[in-house]
């Protein structure tokens, strides 16, 4: 089975692929049909499935997640009628919930009879249906991806990188993330000498991605991290590393744009550390206090695709 998604987030973009309709020509059918402004100010989500047999099942939904519209449409003669039946189903269903929008059934040259019948009788106000309670098979999307670290403290900044693993549905905002991070060294006085100390972590959590227009995105996450800090010492008598585990919690907040399957993004995130963890000089009274927040700058970029 394969997969053709239209997603309205804000306007309308393709996110899927699919030979019979190929999603240029819904999206040309689909456009002449709507308001000139309503593909810049829609966040609905409509999902096409493909059937092995040329069936398709198409179905509309809230920015909310509720199914307006579910329905199975005939395998078309062509790849064109095919398109025409999808995009007459889906602007029917937009009348419905939007009554402020007229279709325009003109742009077609012409209209499927299947999908024109459902379309409201123009003597009476289009009624919001009721959500189907079968909902569509999800369609789920994945991303992986790296940046570049610029992590900061008093006096000190050291690279680092990422990687990315992300996991999500085309009709929600939300995500989960795996990600895999190392900082560089930093340095800290430690009379008669020095430390220097690096972090590796792991994290576990989800984003919210809010939607600012075609292809932007605001991304907003959160995640438990589980890490290790390494330290040693330089100037010493006796030069000695020290390693420990410790637990904590990611915020992130990151701008991105789509460019096709490219997700190139910047962002900023904190990594703040649960127990605090002292360096101490051995046979002396000298101590020093690793920083428990980690304030960083990112850079990067996911790769998308489909299952």
């Amino acid at each position: 089975m394969s997969g053709l998604v239209v997603a309205l987030w804000l306007t309308m973009q393709i996110q899927g692929a699919g030979s019979c309709p190929a999603t240029s020509d819904v999206e040309g059918k689909l456009a002449p049909l709507l308001p000139p402004d309503f593909m810049e100010s829609s966040a609905d989500s409509a999902i096409i499935v493909e059937d092995a047999d040329g069936t398709l099942s198409v179905s509309l939904a809230r920015p909310d997640g509720r199914t307006v519209g579910q329905r199975r449409l005939p395998r078309a003669a062509t790849c064109a009628e095919q398109a025409e039946t999808v995009a007459v189903t889906l602007a029917v269903w937009e009348a419905q919930i939007h009554p402020e929008i007229s279709l325009r059934l003109d742009g077609l040259t012409a209209a499927p009879s299947s999908a024109v019948a459902a379309v409201p009788p123009s003597n009476r106000e289009p009624e919001l249906r009721a959500p189907i309670e079968a909902r569509p098979a999800r369609v789920t999307t994945w991303a992986v991806g790296a940046g570049l670290v610029g992590s900061w403290q008093p006096g000190s900044v050291a690279p680092g990188g990422r990687i990315d693993a992300m996991l999500g549905a085309v009709d929600r905002p939300w995500r989960w993330r795996l990600s895999l991070a190392g900082l560089g060294t930093h340095t800290l006085s430690l009379g008669p000498g020095q430390a220097n100390w690096w972090r590796v972590y792991l994290a576990l959590g989800a984003d919210y991605a809010f939607p600012l227009g075609r292809r932007w995105a605001l991304a907003l996450g959160a995640a438990g991290v589980a890490g290790i800090a390494t330290a040693d010492g330089s100037g010493f008598s006796t030069d000695r590393t020290a390693r420990a585990v410790d637990l904590g919690v990611e915020g992130m907040l990151r701008v991105e744009v789509r460019l096709g399957a490219v997700r190139p993004w910047l962002g900023l995130m904190l990594v703040t550390w649960l127990r605090q963890q002292t360096l101490e000089v051995t046979g002396a009274a000298t101590s020093v206090a690793l920083p428990r927040a980690e304030p960083m700058i990112v850079v990067g970029a996911d790769f998308c695709g489909q299952p």
